[in-house]
C-alpha cells in the first residue's frame, strides 16, 4: 500500500488505480506450472548453467520448506556462480501465441524454489513483455522469436545477460 500511495502521484498509469484486495493467505509457494519447451532443473541450478537463449539470471539457493512447517533444506550454489533461465521456460509446448511468467514457468518442484523470488520473476515479466511485443514487431509467434534479438533489447534495457560465451548450454 505504501508503494501504491508513492507511485500514484508521480506515475500517470497509477493515478487512477485502487487497490482491490490481496491473497487470502500468505506463504503459497507453489501451484501450477507450464510444460514448456525446456524444464529447468535442480541440476541447472546447481550447476550455475548458461543457455543461448537466457532471459533472467539468478543465484538464489534452492530452499525446499517443509510442508508441515518445520525445517528447510538447502543447496546453494558454489561462491560467485550464478545459473540461467532460458526463454523456453517461458514458452508453452503445446500452446501457441502465449507466454508464462512468474511461478508458473517451466520449472521442477526444486528449481521452482529457487526461480520463485520476486527480483527474478520481474525479470521474467520484462522478458515476456519484451518478448511479446517483439513477437508482433516481427510478425512471428513468440515461439518463433530470434532470442539474440530478444537478449539484446532485455541487455539494453538492462538485464544483466552478459557473460563469457564459452560457458553457454
Amino acid at each position: 500500500m505504501q508503494l501504491l500511495e508513492f507511485f500514484r502521484p508521480r506515475r500517470a498509469g497509477i493515478r487512477a488505480s485502487a487497490h482491490r484486495g490481496d491473497g487470502d493467505a500468505d506463504g503459497v509457494r507453489e501451484s501450477r506450472r507450464i510444460v514448456g519447451e525446456y524444464t529447468l532443473t535442480a541440476a541447472d541450478v546447481l550447476a550455475a548453467r548458461a543457455f543461448d537463449d537466457a532471459v533472467a539470471r539468478s543465484a538464489y539457493p534452492i530452499d525446499i520448506h517443509n510442508p508441515s512447517g518445520s525445517g528447510t533444506t538447502t543447496h546453494r550454489l558454489a561462491p560467485g556462480a550464478s545459473y540461467e533461465i532460458p526463454y523456453r521456460c517461458l514458452v508453452p509446448m503445446l500452446v501457441d501465441d502465449l507466454l508464462v511468467a512468474g511461478r508458473c514457468i517451466s520449472t521442477t518442484h526444486e528449481a521452482l524454489a529457487s526461480t520463485r523470488l520476486t527480483p527474478t520473476v520481474m525479470t521474467l515479466g520484462q522478458a515476456a513483455g519484451t518478448a511479446a511485443a517483439l513477437s508482433l514487431r516481427e510478425r512471428v509467434t513468440p515461439r518463433a522469436l530470434d532470442t539474440k534479438l530478444l537478449r539484446d533489447r532485455l541487455i539494453r534495457d538492462g538485464v544483466d545477460l552478459r557473460r563469457a560465451e564459452a560457458s553457454v548450454s
